[in-house]
């Protein structure tokens, strides 16, 4: 061991091993850096998402939670709270509203804050106080349309039920505000201990209770979710925030996807650059090992010097490394607090560990192939430095390369997918590589007879370094394809997020407006210049039976729409967002002869079903039954913001029910006394305010987007790493050329002309080949992972080729620019 580290200072004061040493050091680097990170933003986004929820996971039904529960809570260290959620009168004097009121105890919430204000619809940060209590006992906060509806002030008092309660704040923003659609009226906001003063909850009372639980050990809260879920009734359902609010959920799948990705092309970056910077350092050690054996040192011996040296480096470089990738999220980190005023939360031991195991596993897969074959240096090989050496063979080295990159991809993603996805590609863009290299080689040789000068000289390189020219290809094309796959996929990501929330989708929704009241409601929005969305009819409806046969209880526990009344309306034209999938619209149906009024179903509601075009629904309007049958299926897009429904009936087959109607407007910020002024006059109608929830929504986009962008310029350190180290690898070669044409009176801009060149071919040939692999890749990653539509990407085939030509021309030559100053004598000398 002391002869091994003896050895390695040696050989590092000499420079042989810097470069390999500071490849690894810094792939861990960027490695650590983006894994740790990308932890820690995860678990940040998702506690910051379930603030939408106000708790990590909440138990809902009709009935409250098993005491025992806590019990067990306290035990395993979770945090737990308690609601519950009920429509009643509210009275203020004469004036009265079905308000729906939320009773919260001690504790709420687990996640987010309460806004509250003294100023009803508060927009101005200076008017607004975050709270983390709740209303103290005998006090209630309520919605800000509450105070015109029961045209009353802050001070005064209204009564719950049996029990007066004083009004000390208005609510502007509230945790749980998922589903703004649960709310039959303005929020009033209470102590869960006034509950039995009101004597509103009787037996039979329809009130939606909550067991709130969050805690910040991941794997305590899993296990105790987990007790949980056998524990729980038909009547009772366990809600996250990907079931809450299906929009925040997606949008943190496909970031933590698109993290994960991210880490993966990281290790195949630091894996590439180390193999070529191993391959470089057994090469250079020859003569080294010739040597060792002509003074009688065994092969089992130098082959534990080398190990030895191997292992030492490798515990060394990649402590450094995790350092410095700690410091590189730590400053990553600050910026995204400074930006957003969020503190990112602690890493797990995960990222740590296995960001250190892999600089370890990355030195042994990549660069002990390289070394294992030194011992098998003959002595002679000091005397006769032309004698050829066995190396090992690329297939082989490539081989080891990706087992350990399946290894090191399936480790920091957790996701076999996404792994058959990459090696999948890798495999492709090897396999093109190949074929167009030997191409190129071919063409060489007829462009070295047409060609003059510079361009004559670059063709000829190519020509007579085949084997390194296909290695160089080779690296290129990967670390370009692995950029260009992550850039388009962050900005792919970015506009399917920013197409969620349009910055003028409808924010504010209006229901049950009476019919008597349509020209005064749309007098009202034209008077202020609010344009609305096209006026729905809404009923509620069950549907019961299919076919003639009533629904089971199975199906109704497969499919929510059986389970609920839904909102049902007529129309006779086709809204923007909808299409038409399978059947027809009215305008082409025709009824069967049933003599059956149509209906059109929501496609997803329909496979839930198991719905078929033609099939008979019965649905119940309140206790009256209406037949229909299937016409059509649609799509729509939910993420519009405008009105949209399961079931749309064919016109004038409802005309004997009494509707309300439904519309969507927006309203910007300084114009929220609209609803004032709407509330007064039609004390009936109930506005649902999604302004709130939608900016809550933006800012973890925004967030997301931010800590995506900060990720993909860390990972593209590490494709600068591979293509340096890639450049670096024929700068010896290089050097002995350069000096030996000086020798002969070959101009300088000679020189540095084919070096351009020769690069400028390699970036070019690279570039194309790395932008099919990226498509490969692509269309693998949209079909089997992100689960998004394919589609092409024309300008990246023009901006692959031309960036990989003049990126790589530019950096061969920086790298290459000294080796013409290099004396002719000192590269003869070393020749000879």
């Amino acid at each position: 061991m002391k002869l091994a580290i003896n050895l390695l200072r040696r050989n590092w004061r000499s420079g042989e091993l810097k470069l390999l040493g500071f490849s690894l050091m810094l792939a861990v680097a960027v490695l650590s850096g983006i894994a740790i990170f990308t932890d820690r933003l995860e678990t940040t986004l998702v506690s910051e998402s379930n603030s939408v929820l106000g708790a990590d996971y909440i138990v809902r039904g009709s009935s409250p939670q098993d005491a025992a529960w806590a019990i067990e809570a306290d035990k395993a260290a979770i945090k737990h709270t308690q609601s519950a959620l009920f429509s009643s009168m509210v009275f203020a004097g004469d004036e009265m509203h079905l308000a729906s009121v939320k009773t919260v105890d001690q504790g709420y919430p687990l996640r987010g804050h309460f806004e509250i204000s003294k100023v009803p619809f508060a927009m101005n940060p200076e008017d607004i106080q975050v709270v983390t209590g709740i209303p103290a006992p005998g006090e209630a906060w309520v919605d800000s349309r509450l105070l015109p509806l029961l045209k009353i002030e802050l001070g005064d008092k209204v009564a719950v039920g049996e029990y007066e309660l004083r009004i000390t704040h208005v609510l502007i923003r509230e945790p749980d505000s998922a589903n703004p659609f649960s709310m039959t009226g303005a929020r009033l906001i209470m102590n869960f201990s006034d509950l039995e003063k009101t004597q509103v909850v009787q037996p039979g009372s329809r009130v939606d209770y909550q067991w709130l639980i969050a805690s910040d050990d991941s794997s305590q809260l899993k296990t105790f979710v987990d007790y949980l879920k056998p524990q729980l009734s038909k009547h009772q359902r366990l809600v996250d925030i990907n079931s809450a609010q299906e929009r925040v959920g997606r949008t943190l799948e496909t970031s933590r996807q698109f993290l994960l990705l991210s880490a993966v092309i990281a290790v195949l970056l630091a894996g590439v650059a180390i193999a070529i910077t191993s391959r470089q350092f057994s090469a250079r050690h020859t003569d080294q090992v010739a040597l060792m054996k002509s003074l009688g040192a065994s092969a089992q011996r130098i082959r534990s010097l080398y190990i030895s040296q191997l292992v030492l480096l490798g515990i060394i470089a990649s402590f450094i490394g995790l350092c410095a990738g700690e410091l590189l999220q730590r400053s990553v980190a600050v910026s995204l607090q400074q930006a957003y005023q969020i503190r990112l939360g602690s890493a797990t031991f995960y990222p740590y560990g296995l960001s250190f195991f892999s600089g370890i596993l990355c030195l042994v897969f990549f660069a002990l192939p390289a070394l294992w074959h030194l011992p098998a240096v003959p002595p002679l090989k000091i005397l006769r430095r032309e004698l050829a050496v066995n190396m090992p063979q690329v297939w082989q080295q490539g081989l080891l390369a990706l087992l350990a990159v399946l290894t090191l991809v399936i480790l920091f993603s957790r996701d076999i997918e996404l792994a058959l996805s990459i090696s999948g590609a890798l495999l492709a863009v090897i396999l093109i590589t190949i074929a167009a290299a030997y191409g190129l080689l071919l063409l060489s040789k007829k462009m070295v007879l047409r060609l003059g000068g510079f361009w004559r000289l670059a063709f000829a390189n190519l020509q007579r370094q085949r084997g390194q020219s296909l290695v160089q290809i080779l690296v290129f094309s990967i670390a370009i394809m692995l950029l260009f796959t992550l850039t388009i996929v962050r900005t792919s990501l970015i506009e399917e997020w920013k197409v969620q929330v349009p910055d003028e989708a409808p924010n504010h929704f209006l229901v049950n407006i009476p019919p008597a009241e349509l020209n005064s409601v749309q007098a009202i929005l034209a008077e202020n210049h609010v344009r609305p969305e096209p006026l729905y009819p809404m009923m509620r409806a069950r549907l019961t039976h299919i076919n003639g046969v009533e629904t089971t209880e199975e199906q109704r526990s497969i499919a929510n729409a059986l389970r609920r009344e839904l909102n049902v309306t007529w129309s006779d034209t086709l809204a923007e967002d909808n299409k038409i999938l399978t059947g027809l619209w009215w305008d082409k149906w025709q009824r069967s002869p049933a003599n059956l009024p149509g209906v059109s179903v929501e496609v997803e509601t329909a496979k839930e079903i198991g719905l078929n075009i033609g099939d008979k629904l019965q649905f119940s309007f309140g206790g009256l039954l209406l037949d229909a049958e299937v016409a059509s299926f649609r799509s729509l897009d939910w993420r519009s913001m405008r009105p949209n429904f399961f079931f749309i009936f064919e016109p004038g087959s409802l005309d004997s029910y009494s509707p309300t109607y439904i519309t969507s407007i927006y309203l910007p910020a300084d114009q929220k006394s609209v609803i004032n002024k709407l509330l007064l006059d039609h004390p009936t109608i109930l506005v649902m305010e999604l302004d709130r929830i939608i900016g809550q929504i933006r800012s973890i986009v925004n967030q997301v987007s931010d800590g995506v962008l900060l990720v993909l310029w860390l990972t593209l350190i590490g494709g600068c790493l591979v293509l340096l180290a890639a450049v670096m690898g024929s700068i010896a070669a290089r050097k002995q050329q350069a000096g030996l044409l000086r020798a002969l009176g070959s101009p300088r801009r000679l020189i540095v002309g084919s070096i351009c060149a020769e690069f400028a071919i390699l970036g070019f040939l690279a570039g194309l080949i790395a932008i099919i692999g990226t498509e490969i890749l692509l269309i693998s990653l949209q079909t089997f992972v992100l689960k998004t539509p394919i589609q092409p990407h024309y300008v990246y085939w023009l901006i692959s080729p031309l960036s990989g030509a003049v990126f790589v021309s530019a950096l061969g030559y920086m790298c290459c620019r000294h080796t013409v100053t290099t004396p002719p004598a000192v590269v003869l000398r070393e020749a000879a």
